[in-house]
């Protein structure tokens, strides 16, 4: 195996690791979600604990800032290495995540504090619907991102292939 096509297989599989954690942070995120919401939904009082909407609130900004911060770095980082950059197609998607990204970091203003969370408890259940909503159209767009410039495809296997 050459140096070059090593050093190929090693970046491959570093973001692989990485894309799937940040996978399973996902994950987390809509199992937190989808308790809130039930809990909002069955709770006649409507009265979640606080505690768990700012856990959830925290796991929220730390997925956004992770998508932007690490991966999407990274993901970019790979397709000009692989020379499968496909320049328009990535910036129309990142122009697209920028909705739910808004959405993200206003839900984490208004619910970020126990004080913030009583005021505004009423709306709570459509703002986690309505965040839902936006997440889903977001992460279907990762997902985009992550088939058009990670593939499954590891390096050392393109490389045999070819």
């Amino acid at each position: 195996m050459t140096q070059q096509t090593h050093a190929a297989l090693q970046q491959w599989q570093r973001i692989e690791l990485l894309v799937q954690q940040w996978l399973g942070e996902r994950k987390q995120l809509l199992r937190m979600l989808c308790s809130l919401r039930s809990l909002t939904n069955s709770n006649r009082q409507r009265n979640p604990l606080p505690q768990r909407v700012q856990q959830f609130c925290e796991l929220l900004v730390d997925y956004i800032s992770a998508g932007y911060f690490e991966i999407y770095r990274e993901l970019a980082r790979e397709a000009r290495y692989s020379q499968r950059e496909n320049p328009e197609l990535v910036a129309s998607i990142l122009r697209r995540l920028e909705e739910s990204t808004d959405a993200a970091l206003a839900f984490n203003d208004d619910f970020d504090t126990g004080e913030h969370i009583a005021a505004l408890q009423e709306i709570l259940p459509q703002r986690l619907n309505d965040l839902l909503n936006k997440l889903e159209e977001r992460f279907a767009l990762e997902d985009q991102l992550i088939v058009s410039i990670h593939q499954r495809e590891e390096p050392l296997q393109r490389v045999l292939v070819h």
